[in-house]
């Protein structure tokens, strides 16, 4: 049954205790009941409540005696995060999801009060920051080319304009991309008929091919009425089009002349999207595609697989995605991450696959599917239990607060299935790379399984990280097998093993220093360092802002104020393919909502992993031109914007709670 009658109103005390408070608002009193919800990681029990089930964050709790909850009555109780390092930080780390449980097994709804987010008013007004102080010292273009040279006089691209290049397969390829992608951006750029000298035109756009020697480059000369884009490449010939397309938005159709030479810093420009803390539409997943490259990112880490689901639905074992799509109330998964009662989720199917592969195609951007092992398995696990020996009395917790949630690589059953699972992704997939995980595998997995020992003995490994090393490197032989390479996080290479290493594109994420330690190692590293790259976390301390924050407080300047490389080691560039940007997901509930934790941050992410050192521009700067110019270009794609302004960042702290981050 469904009803509003019930209330929960909860604040948090000086203690980072919850104090909730349930209220039956109804005619009818209820007894012998549940109180479900779900939180960023395991409670524990404060006062006047008792934990009867606890799966990771999801919990259900209920009074500590017999309790009847008449009309009008009031049930007060308390209770924390069990970790102290879980500090509430803002009202995504309060309880969401809400329901209630009755003996027989119905569900109630509630009406949630989050009494501290009442307090804060949402209302301020975007600031008005007139024209004249506005700083735009340099190119309002992101990413920053490479150099620009300005001369007098300004190109008027707010009439109709004339498009012409030769018949040239190459250049049509890169036009027919870059006006489908103008035309569902909603920018109306680009003409669709080319090669036509139209008397209503005044500036003609001109595509070459030209001999360049980086991949990706580009040449924009901008005079008065001609406007001409020189390239080696179709991708080249892509992204000057695209640059184009940005300054006639940011420049109100008038660009100014001068010359711009462009090209990349590194090879590797990505954006990570976790698909399985919260499930996005096709539509939604097509959306960041293209706002990815309208600022020249070019590889789409699709977080697939991980504790609460396998989205994607393979041929050869499709029951893994379809039994672990749903999650909610008696599911094999439940309602974590505040997705309630009701069965809410999806799986990407091979129709949705190859949708997803041929728009990041058509946008030049390569699709890398994470399958992550052997941790974060808790949905893999529950399925088939034969990946877990029976004898295994580790009863290992990950970080996250599950338990038993790591597949056992000395299980035949564990092998069989996950080879076949990567046969299947290698197939469906036709980018370069799988990425097979290898993060935080919990410390205590396997250390009282029998099997393991014996496999230990077997191949000379002395510890688990051992373990994990050998497992991934024998998968990335099956990778390989595929004509396939392996990426994988940085834990990946954590260990000791004494089979031939496969090569691997590793993922660092835990902090910059340690980036550089694997380049310093030999390693090719993508950087993703937490504190500058994970855009899941908080934007600020406010209580009515959203995100994690046990890397940093993240806001927009910190994407770009980083040294990349070390001042006294510029060798280790040789080793540094790119960078990447990381959204997981724990903390949104709504697709939209991915919106604005990227935008302004991925242009930060832009910026960094495109300009080069000398030209890359410092926070304060590329702010300015965030707030000023590309607010009103995301606004005309249709994109939400972070608005730091839209809280009342008032001083009063009844009135604006901030709350420390953790360590």
């Amino acid at each position: 049954m469904s009803t509003t009658g019930f209330v929960i109103k909860t604040s948090i005390n000086s203690k980072n205790h919850f104090c909730s408070k349930l209220i039956n608002k109804t005619n009818q009193p209820i007894e012998n009941f549940l109180l479900c919800f779900s939180m960023l990681a395991p409670v524990k029990v404060v006062e006047n409540c008792t934990i009867i089930n606890s799966i990771g964050g999801y919990i259900e709790l209920t009074h500590p005696q017999f309790f009847i909850l008449n009309p009008g009555d009031e049930w007060s109780f308390k209770y924390s995060y069990q970790k102290s390092r879980h500090k509430p930080m803002n009202y995504r780390w309060a309880p969401q999801g809400c329901f209630l449980k009755t003996h027989n097994g119905d569900t109630i709804s509630l009406k949630v009060i989050d009494l501290d987010l009442k307090r804060i008013s949402s209302v301020a007004p975007t600031p008005n920051i007139p024209e004249h102080k506005i700083n735009y010292k340099s190119l309002r273009l992101v990413p920053h080319p490479y150099s620009w040279s300005p001369s007098a006089g300004v190109c008027n691209l707010s009439a109709p304009i004339n498009v012409f290049f030769e018949d040239n397969q190459i250049v049509n390829s890169a036009y027919s991309s870059a006006m489908n992608l103008n035309n569902r951006l909603n920018l109306n750029f680009f003409p669709d008929t080319v090669n036509e000298d139209s008397d209503k035109a005044t500036t003609s756009v001109k595509l070459k091919i030209k001999e360049f020697e980086v991949e990706s480059s580009y040449r924009i000369t901008i005079t008065s009425d001609v406007i001409e884009i020189n390239a080696g490449d179709e991708i080249g010939i892509y992204y000057g089009l695209v640059s184009l397309m940005q300054l006639a938005q940011t420049y109100h159709q008038l660009v100014p002349c001068g010359s711009i030479f462009d090209q990349p810093r590194f090879t590797w420009r990505g954006q990570h999207l976790d698909t399985v803390r919260h499930f996005y539409s096709v539509d939604s997943v097509l959306k960041l595609l293209d706002l990815m490259s309208l600022f020249k990112l070019n590889k789409f880490h699709w977080h697939g697989t991980d504790d609460e689901a396998f989205r994607f639905k393979l041929d050869g074992h499709p029951e893994i995605a379809t039994s672990t799509a749903k999650r909610g109330n008696n599911l094999l998964v439940p309602p974590v991450f505040g997705s309630g009662p009701e069965a809410t989720g999806g799986c990407y199917d091979r129709d949705d696959i190859q949708k997803i592969i041929n728009r990041a195609s058509n946008n030049y951007i390569e699709v890398m599917p994470e399958f992550d092992l052997p941790g974060h398995n808790l949905s893999l696990v529950n399925l088939y239990p034969r990946t877990r020996d029976p004898e295994d009395k580790s009863c290992e917790v990950s970080v996250q607060g599950y338990i038993e949630n790591t597949i056992n690589p000395a299980m035949p059953e564990t092998i069989r299935l996950t080879e076949s699972l990567i046969d299947d992704l290698c197939s469906m997939f036709p980018g370069e790379y799988i990425h097979l995980g290898g993060d935080e595998v919990a410390p205590e997995a396997w250390s009282k399984s029998p099997a393991i020992e014996n496999l230990k003995n077997e191949r000379n490994l002395k510890n688990s990280k051992d373990v994990a090393s050998w497992f991934i490197n024998k998968l990335s032989k099956r990778v390989e097998l595929n004509n396939k390479k392996t990426a994988s996080w940085q834990e990946a290479e954590d260990g000791n093993h004494y089979d031939e290493k496969s090569d691997k594109l590793l993922f660092s994420w835990q902090n910059l220093e340690s980036g550089f330690n694997l380049a310093r190692q030999g390693y090719q590293v993508v950087l993703c360092p937490a504190e500058h790259m994970y855009f899941d976390m908080v934007q600020s301390r406010n209580y009515a802002d959203r995100g994690a924050n046990w890397a940093s407080v993240l806001p927009f300047e910190n994407t770009v104020d980083w040294q990349i490389i070390p001042e006294n080691e510029p060798e280790l560039e040789a080793k540094i393919r790119g960078i990447q940007g990381h959204l997981w997901s724990e903390t949104i509930l709504k697709d939209d909502e991915m919106e604005s934790m990227l935008c302004p941050r991925i242009l930060g992410l832009s910026e960094s992993a495109w300009t080069n050192q000398n030209n890359r521009r410092k926070g304060s700067e590329l702010n300015d031109l965030v707030l000023n110019s590309y607010r009103d270009l995301f606004k005309k794609i249709d994109w939400r914007f972070y608005n730091l302004e839209n809280f009342d960042m008032m001083s009063d702290p009844a009135k604006n709670k901030e709350a420390l981050f953790n360590e």
